[in-house]
This record gives structure tokens, C-alpha cells and sequence, in this order.
């Protein structure tokens, strides 16, 4: 029998490994341990570091911009996960349904924005929102409605969501795409039964499709989570956290700490509370969403 060339010692193995693992913990483990080190001191780029312990926490957790932040971020992620979510599974029950070369068509045209870097779509679309030459003002003057013309990207109450319907049109496609193929995943017969046993068309995607797609929707939740936690260039590029901290997020506060103030062990901590907070709510989506998907295994 032809032995594999892994079918070796354990010592052999190792040693087949061992250049991934260093090149594993050189560029991730090494900065994650230089960064949290960082942050526990005190440096402005240029003398020696100086040591101030958990300081910089201290500092961060009664600085009311850190707050602002999360706050902001929290609130983005109703656009960076709910609204794809909800409008990918929407769409997903709907196109599946269609003929395979209309699917396919919708589904690159849908995909589009997601293969696009969002620093340049940042910048497209702050165009878009320009006041006095973007398209969509034009439109609204256009069509009789100039009252409703706005400064989008400069007005305190809209800015939020305005940036987040950006990374909501960003994201949907994306979510749509991995919840066609979760639908492709379900055994057919569950739905032909359904039709057999009268079922509506809406019971049918909240008893059979909606449940059985649990796996996706973790892997979606995941994915637009941590999109959330570190947005970073569509925020920078359109607002870059204004107007007055409209849409300041924990990821734009820690370049501003780091790169224009020089306090980067201040951006340090606030890199790895972001990192904390990224595996706090993995760990949660994957003890609610995860468990209720071995249920239905």
C-alpha cells in the first residue's frame, strides 16, 4: 500500500508545518503581542517608550470620544449586518425561483460592489452625496422635491446613515450570494412536499428555508460583524469621523490617537479592545446562532 508523504513521523509532519507557523506568528501572533505590549505604554514615535501600565485603559474608559465611538459603531452595524441580511435572505428566496440565466445575471449584478475596494467607493460616493453637483440632489431638485436636498454628508442627523446605506448596498449582495448557495444546500424534496402539502409560499421560506439556512446566516453574521468592528476606509474617505464626531468609529479615534496626535500607545489599547470586543461577540453569535444550527442537524 503507497504510504502518503504525511504518513510520516510526528516529528516529520512538524517539520513540514513549521514554515507555515512562522510565517503564522511573525504576521499575526507578532503584532497582536507588540500591540497589546504598546499599549501599555506610553510613545510618541520618536524617544523610548514609557511604561504606565493599564493607564491607557484607564484614560480610554473615561474618555467620552471612545463612547461616541462604540455608540457610532453599534449603530453601523444595523446597516453593516441587519439590513444585508434581512434584504440577502429576502432576495435569495426570490431570485432562487427564477431561471438559471436570469439568476446568474442578477446574482454578478448584485455581486458587483463587493469585488470593489471601499476606499474607492468611498470616494465615489461622497461624490454622489456632494451638495451642489451630486446626482442625487439634481434628482430631487429635478422632480420638484428640493426642499429635501441636503448637505448629506455634512448634516449631523443624517451623516450616520447615510455613510451606512453605503456599506449596506456593499454588503446585501455579498450576503445574497452565500444564502442562494445555502438554499441550493436544502433537499429538494422538503419543498416539493411543502407544494404537495399546499403550503404557502411564506410558510414555506419561515418553516423550511429560513431554518435550514441557519449555517449561512452564522457565517453572514460573522463576516458583517467583524466588517463592522474595523471599518475603517469608507468611513475615513467620506466623512473621516465628522461632521463633529457624527460618525466617529473606534478604528477612525484610534488613527486620529495614533497618526495625527501621536499617542500611539493610546491607539494600541483601543486596538485591542476592538480586538476583544471582535471575539466577545463572535463567541456569542456562535453560542446562539451556532447551537440553534446543531439543533437542526
Amino acid at each position: 500500500m503507497k504510504r502518503s508523504a504525511l504518513d510520516g513521523s510526528q516529528h516529520t509532519n512538524f517539520i513540514y508545518l513549521l514554515p507555515g507557523l512562522l510565517l503564522y506568528a511573525a504576521f499575526v501572533f507578532g503584532p497582536i503581542i507588540a500591540a497589546l505590549g504598546l499599549s501599555l505604554t506610553s510613545w510618541d514615535g520618536l524617544t523610548m517608550p514609557r511604561w504606565v501600565g493599564l493607564g491607557n485603559y484607564a484614560d480610554l474608559f473615561s474618555d467620552s470620544r471612545f463612547y461616541i465611538a462604540l455608540r457610532n459603531n453599534a449603530e453601523l452595524m444595523i446597516f453593516y449586518c441587519v439590513l444585508p441580511l434581512v434584504l440577502g435572505i429576502t432576495l435569495a428566496a426570490c431570485v432562487w425561483n427564477l431561471k438559471q440565466r436570469e439568476q446568474l445575471a442578477l446574482r454578478t449584478f448584485l455581486f458587483l460592489p463587493y469585488i470593489m475596494p471601499t476606499a474607492v467607493l468611498g470616494i465615489i460616493w461622497a461624490w454622489l452625496y456632494n451638495p451642489a453637483f451630486g446626482p442625487f440632489n439634481q434628482f430631487l431638485r429635478a422632480i420638484g422635491l428640493g426642499s429635501f436636498a441636503l448637505p448629506w454628508l455634512g448634516d449631523f442627523n443624517f451623516v450616520l446613515p447615510a455613510v451606512g446605506i453605503v456599506a449596506t448596498w456593499y454588503f446585501f449582495g455579498f450576503c445574497m450570494v452565500i444564502f442562494l448557495t445555502g438554499i441550493q444546500r436544502i433537499d429538494p424534496s422538503l419543498f416539493d412536499a411543502a407544494k404537495v402539502d399546499g403550503a404557502s409560499a411564506r410558510k414555506t421560506f419561515f418553516w423550511i428555508t429560513l431554518p435550514l439556512l441557519m449555517p449561512e446566516i452564522r457565517v453572514v453574521l460573522l463576516l458583517t460583524v467583524i466588517a463592522s468592528i474595523k471599518s475603517f476606509d469608507l468611513i475615513f474617505t467620506m466623512t473621516r469621523g465628522g461632521p463633529a464626531n457624527a460618525t466617529l468609529v473606534p478604528n477612525i479615534y484610534m488613527y486620529q490617537l495614533g497618526f495625527e496626535l501621536n499617542r500611539f500607545g493610546a491607539a494600541a489599547a483601543i486596538a485591542i479592545v476592538g480586538a476583544l470586543l471582535t471575539f466577545g461577540i463572535n463567541f456569542a453569535i456562535h453560542r446562539l446562532v451556532g447551537s440553534k444550527s446543531k439543533g437542526l442537524a
